[in-house]
This record gives C-alpha cells, sequence and structure tokens, in this order.
C-alpha cells in the first residue's frame, strides 16, 4: 500500500500527518476484526465506568446510611469534578502533545487571587468594598475574570517558553513554574484568602442550578469539554496536536510549526486554569491560596485513566471528562469516611501509580 508506514522506514524520514498517527497506532486493523461490544469492553472508557460503580459501592456500603448516597453528596462530587473537568481536558491536550504541566495548580491559585484582587480594585473603593458595597460590581466582574484569564495564559506562556525556546525538560520546566507562580500569589495575598467578595458570585453561578437540579457550574464545565471534543477531534489544531505527541520531528517535516503550537497549547491550558480559578472564587467567594495542592496530580490521574497517553500522541477528550469522577468520588468518599487529608495523599498516589501502569498496559508495553 503506498500510504502505508513500513517498519524499515528511517526515522528522519518525511511522513504525512496521517503516516505520523498511524505509526503511533492511534487506527489498528486488529480493532477492525472486533465486534462493537468487545472493542469497548477493552476500552479505558469500560475501565473507568467499572472503576466509577466499584467506588460508588464501597463508599456506599462502608459510609454510615444517608451521608455517602445522599443528594446533596452527589452534588458535591458533580462541583467538585466541573472545576477538575476544566483542569483536565486542558492538561489532556498538553500531554497527548508529549509535554507536561505540574504548575495547574498553583496557575488556579494565582489567577483567582489576581481575578479577586481586580475585582476589588474596580467594583469600589476600599472603604465601600469594606462595607459590602460594590457600585461597580459589573464593570469589577469583567475585568476580574479577564485579568484571571490573561494572567493565566501568562503562566502558560511560561512554560511554553522554558520549554519550546530554553529546551527545557517539561517536567522540570513546569516545576519550576509551579513554584514561581505560587510565590508570585503568596507575594500578592500574603498568604491570606481574599475575602470581602460579594454573595453574588454565589448566587447566581457558584451555586445556581439550572430549573434547580443542575449547578450552572456543571454545565459550563461540561460545555466546555464537549468544545475541546471537538477541537481535538475534527480540526487541524487537534490533528497537529497529536501528532507532536506521536513524533515530534516527523510532526516538523510534515510542516507543523511545533513552537507556534507549543504556545497555543501552554496558553489555552492557562486560560483554563484561569477559568477554574473563576469558579473558584465564584462557588465559595473567597480566595484558597493554601489549596489545590493535589488539583494538577488529580487532573493527570483522570486524563491518563481517561485513554490518553503519557508517551503522547493518543487523546481522548471524552474519556477525561467520565474519569474525573474517580479521583473526585475518592475524595469526598474518604472526606465523608473521617479519614484523615493525610490517607488521602496517600490514596491519590496509589491511583496515580495504577493510572500510569494502566497507560504503559495500552500504550508503551513491548509489542504495543
Amino acid at each position: 500500500m503506498k500510504n502505508e508506514v513500513r517498519p524499515e522506514q528511517k526515522k528522519g524520514d518525511d511522513k504525512s500527518v496521517d503516516e505520523i498517527l498511524l505509526s503511533k497506532g492511534v487506527s489498528s486493523t486488529a480493532q477492525k476484526d472486533k465486534t462493537p461490544l468487545q472493542v469497548f469492553m477493552g476500552s479505558s472508557m469500560a475501565f473507568v465506568i467499572a472503576m466509577e460503580a466499584l467506588l460508588i459501592i464501597i463508599f456506599g456500603s462502608v459510609s454510615a446510611p444517608g451521608t455517602f448516597m445522599t443528594v446533596s453528596n452527589i452534588m458535591s462530587i458533580l462541583m467538585n469534578s466541573a472545576q477538575m473537568i476544566i483542569l483536565a481536558v486542558g492538561l489532556t491536550f498538553v500531554i497527548s502533545s508529549g509535554y507536561f504541566d505540574l504548575s495547574v495548580g498553583m496557575n488556579l491559585i494565582l489567577c483567582s487571587v489576581v481575578g479577586a484582587k481586580v475585582f476589588k480594585i474596580v467594583a469600589g473603593s476600599p472603604a465601600q468594598i469594606s462595607s459590602g458595597q460594590y457600585p461597580n460590581m459589573v464593570a469589577g466582574i469583567l475585568a476580574g475574570a479577564l485579568a484571571a484569564i490573561i494572567i493565566g495564559m501568562i503562566g502558560g506562556a511560561l512554560n511554553a517558553f522554558t520549554t519550546s525556546k530554553l529546551q527545557l525538560v517539561p517536567f522540570i520546566a513546569t516545576l519550576a513554574s509551579m513554584y514561581i507562580l505560587q510565590g508570585i500569589a503568596m507575594v500578592i495575598c500574603n498568604g491570606a484568602q481574599e475575602k470581602l467578595l460579594p454573595r453574588v458570585f454565589q448566587t447566581y453561578f457558584g451555586h445556581a442550578k439550572l430549573f434547580g437540579i443542575v449547578p450552572y457550574q456543571v454545565i459550563a464545565a461540561v460545555l466546555v469539554g464537549l468544545l475541546l471534543h471537538f477541537i481535538m477531534k475534527y480540526t487541524r489544531f487537534g490533528l497537529h496536536v497529536r501528532a507532536m505527541g506521536s513524533n515530534r520531528e516527523s510532526a516538523r517535516r510534515a510542516g507543523i510549526n511545533i513552537n507556534l503550537n507549543t504556545f497555543k497549547i501552554y496558553m489555552m491550558m492557562g486560560a483554563l486554569a484561569g477559568v477554574a480559578g473563576l469558579f473558584d472564587v465564584s462557588r465559595f467567594a473567597t480566595t484558597n491560596p493554601s489549596g489545590h495542592t493535589t488539583d494538577g496530580m488529580m487532573a493527570i490521574m483522570a486524563v491518563v485513566m481517561g485513554g490518553t497517553s503519557m508517551k503522547g500522541g493518543i487523546a481522548s477528550v471524552s474519556g477525561t471528562m467520565l474519569a474525573v469522577l474517580i479521583p473526585v468520588t475518592l475524595q469526598i468518599g474518604m472526606i465523608v469516611l473521617g479519614i484523615n487529608s493525610f490517607y488521602q495523599l496517600i490514596a491519590i498516589g496509589f491511583f496515580l501509580i495504577i493510572a500510569v501502569y494502566m497507560d504503559y498496559v495500552r500504550n508503551m508495553r513491548p509489542g504495543k
């Protein structure tokens, strides 16, 4: 066949974008011999559904009646999932492109702090804010939201610069930016929560529900996820992202602008961290500079469990959105059982090992 990528073909040979993805194993003729049910049962989606069902059964069984399996607790899981979906779908693009980002949690904190500060500056004078008056509330909300997203994009641009221009290993580059962003956030807020924010944030978005049932934050997060699913699966940008993760040098030879796309990916991730920061502020009407330390790891866990390869080139935004429920359910379930937060860190670590091993078995084991 003309378009077949032969094993003996040298790594440096020019390939089309489609050939790069085929060589990664994104499309397999072996799948054609399986029934749709067999394909589904062997997919990461089936594992995610089974794992989520198992967690629900375990926590529902061992917790006191009327604690875990309640409407309010399910709402808590959905609300926590909304913010995590925003981060995880962005990380799906980052990881599938062959990069990494440890800084998303700290970027979220910085964005929320800056957004809250800007809101208070624009919404009214210090005396008015202290007395609970916000004469310029609409302008303050718009300015704060814009500032949060711009700050997030600047944080993303920092990661893109250090990885593409300085050629640093993404793990080291984003670890450094994680400390930089956290330090800036702490300097700005002096390590304290940003208070005196209006309850209207919670009333009209943070805790508001469509028809009194579905939280607006969940609806917004799902819409963002669906948009990015479409972009990843059906646009040239999504194709280029996966091609970069499959074989960066071949992608470059195929005409993909690696540096430009790197900036696009990381800045999009930064913008999404800004959106997640706004979700956080609107939900609690305050900032949480000492929180979100595990958000990055939980999002990475969801990305990998959802079917995206740590090696790059294979992505599943829809799988990520569903897999977000696993770390969130795990966290909420342990809180309901009254388990110390230190043990929660241990559980998250173990589940992260499981997620990475799953990826190894699916995509990186010899013979795959």
